[in-house]
């Protein structure tokens, strides 16, 4: 009995073929399932890219990674395809998903075009490949020389976005016009920052955010209905740097500051840049002297580290799970505190309330510090830790892994056809014409090939904890072993430690008592850091985060005992 086939549909789009007849989903779906119907196949799936954002150049897409997982459980035996650039527009990333899904038992058929396993039938589809790989470039290399000499023209490009917070797009469409409501508002940014207030003090961008917020000024995002995580008329330092960083309110507004081919948001060089003037805001000279202060400000910041924490940016809060920050205060003694303290109840992330108490500096990193030298010097641990972090670094780049090794396969046999084509030719068995041609492309498909090998090898080199960071942390460990007295140790040190070893930490409150959840690669442990004060506690019963068994534990009532002199008086 014959069996039938099951056949897997696949389709992408991309942003250049939007109107193009048959390059949509539908026609695109439309043609494969007449294909596999008339093969006698059974369709058992139809996987469609969305055209936002899909780029027949990248491995990461959603449906092409879900065909493939299928195809590894070997849920079915055909991928159709309308033709090889809806598949990929990159040669490389085509010769690997093919290869994989070939692996997998999987044939991969083209409507538009048939392809024999034969050194011919390859030979086309490595040229048609090629060509894909050569339109898409040509077709990003015209939508870019366009738009820019669109802009030398005269008329402003936007690609659809917004005009920036002060201006409104012209009648025409062809420059920007200032608004008198938004622009008033650019000009107190600069005047706060430059000049002063009404008492000649400069505010920073923070303070400035804060007196905005306070005027219930809307912001960019308001103004045009654009989703924010803040509450209307709430601004954040960051947007009032962007709007003093900008120039376009000096009247320089610029084309091609970024390069987004390929998915990427690259900065281009400024020689790329393209100059259009528009409407100025503020003058030249004001802009000039905020970049001054900007520059200023920066080597005086108080964001600046002045203290030492050694959990610093490795903490969340273990209640409502947003970031920890540190803390120093001096209270009436004069003297200094340095606390974790959770963001939200800081008042620093938008919408979210918290009651976490603080966790005294001192205590907490004492505490993480001991732990972490007893992971460090217990007998095995150390071995044991390393060994079992590097297995699970080695599952999570096992696919990467994987494409390199499809990928040498792919480069051994393109060099072993370019090898055999030399012979040939120097054996008198090709003319001349035939050698140029095939050396051309096979030359391409190694090219191609070798830079995909790069990407991925540098891929992996970051997600790899090297031997020269596992030396470092078993000669750490040696020096702990030999007698290194508490203390020794300098800051620098204990902190290098903290980061090879990846150390996390969640800090919560449970039955009034303090925990911190601290883990790393070789372990993980709860450490009790004390007891909550009486108000702390209050706030975490109150808090709808912490446990059901806190919330119900009812209130303790104390009485004061009079004294015998007030028991006397009573009688």
């Amino acid at each position: 009995m014959k069996t039938i086939k099951r056949a897997v549909l696949y389709a992408r789009v991309s942003s250049d073929d939007r109107g193009k007849e048959g390059r949509n989903l539908a026609g695109q779906l439309e043609m494969c399932r007449d294909f596999a119907l008339d093969n006698g196949w059974q369709v058992i799936a139809e996987l469609a890219e969305d055209d936002r954002g899909a780029s027949g150049a990248s491995f990461e897409l959603p449906e092409l990674n879900h065909a493939r997982d299928m195809a590894q459980k070997g849920e079915f035996d055909v991928l159709v395809v309308r033709e090889i650039d809806r598949l990929s527009r990159k040669l490389a990333k085509q010769l690997i998903v093919e290869e994989q899904l070939n692996r997998a038992g999987v044939e991969v058929v083209y409507v538009l075009a048939s392809y024999e396993n034969s050194p011919e039938g390859r030979l086309n589809k490595h040229i048609r490949a090629t060509i894909a790989e050569y339109e898409r470039e040509k077709i990003a290399e015209r939508m870019v020389r366009g738009r820019r000499q669109v802009v030398k023209n005269g008329k402003i490009m936007l690609h659809g976005n917004k005009p920036p917070f002060g201006y409104r797009l012209s009648e025409d469409g062809k420059n920007l016009v200032i608004h008198e409501e938004e622009a008033a508002v650019v000009r107190l940014v600069y005047t706060w920052y430059v000049e002063g207030d009404e008492k000649g003090r400069r505010l920073s961008t923070r303070e400035i955010s804060k007196r905005l917020t306070q005027m219930r000024v809307p912001t960019w995002a308001d103004l045009r209905g654009m989703f924010k995580k803040r509450g209307k008329g709430e601004w954040s330092g960051r947007l009032v740097y962007r709007i003093l960083q900008s120039e376009t309110y000096a009247g320089h507004w610029h084309y091609g500051k970024r390069n987004t081919f390929g998915g990427y948001h690259k900065p281009n060089a400024r020689e790329w840049w393209l100059a259009f003037n528009v409407p100025p805001i503020v003058s030249e000279e004001m802009w000039e002297k905020a970049k001054l202060q900007r520059k200023a400000n920066v080597s005086v910041s108080k964001r600046n580290i002045k203290r030492e924490y050694l959990l610093r940016g490795r903490v969340r809060c273990g209640l409502c799970h947003t970031s920890v920050n540190c803390y120093a205060t001096v209270p009436h003694e004069r003297k200094l505190y340095l606390y974790y303290k959770c963001n939200a109840l800081m008042g620093n992330i938008a919408n979210v309330k918290c009651h976490l108490p603080s966790f005294r500096v001192d205590v907490v990193d004492k505490l993480v510090w001991d732990w972490v030298k007893a992971l460090l010097t217990q007998p095995g641990t150390l071995e044991t830790g390393l060994a079992e972090y590097q297995e699970s670094r080695e599952q999570f780049i096992a696919p990467i892994r994987d494409r390199l090794l499809v990928l040498d396969d792919l480069w051994q046999d393109s060099k072993s056809q370019l090898d055999r084509v030399l012979d040939l030719y120097i054996s008198g068995d090709i003319p001349r014409e035939l050698l140029v041609d095939k050396k051309q492309q096979l030359e391409t498909t190694l090219t191609s090939l070798e830079k995909e090998r790069d990407d991925l090898n540098l891929n992996l080199e970051t997600e790899t904890i090297t031997e020269k960071d596992i030396q470092q942390i078993r000669e750490f460990a040696l020096h702990i072993a030999e007698g290194l007295g508490p203390g020794n140790e300098t800051f620098d040190d204990r902190r290098r430690v903290i980061e090879l070893l990846d150390v996390g930490a969640l800090m919560t409150v449970e039955d009034g008592q303090k925990f911190i959840d601290i883990w790393c690669f070789l372990g993980r442990n709860k450490l009790s850091v004390g007891s909550t004060s009486s108000r702390s506690a209050a706030r975490a019963r109150n808090c709808p985060r912490c446990s059901a068994r806190t919330r119900r534990r009812p209130h303790r009532t104390y009485h004061r005992v009079p004294s015998r002199e007030a028991r006397e008086e009573m009688i």
